[in-house]
């Protein structure tokens, strides 16, 4: 079986980069080929969400975690091994 990676991110200081950045936003395609993007709440309280879309249709969520600011770890985790880090 071969397993693609997203172009973006290539490792995962680019995942902490784009999301400690000015947006706190990284998406990418996952290994079983759904959009998968992490968010930072650019408000207080600092929440994590990572929400895993359909396919590439942004209208069909198939599932939506949150995470508060104390577990970033396990969100970046749980997103890098989605996306096959």
């Amino acid at each position: 079986m071969i397993v693609t990676r997203a172009q973006w991110p290539h490792t995962m200081e680019d995942i902490y980069k784009a999301l400690d950045g000015v947006w706190g936003l990284i998406g990418a395609t996952g290994v079983n080929g759904n959009l998968y993007r992490l968010e930072r709440s650019l408000h207080e309280p600092l929440l994590y969400t990572l929400t895993e879309y359909r396919l590439s249709d942004e209208s069909d969520i198939v599932r939506r975690e949150e995470y508060p600011e104390d577990e970033k770890q396990a969100a970046i985790s749980n997103f890098a091994k989605a996306i096959g880090f």
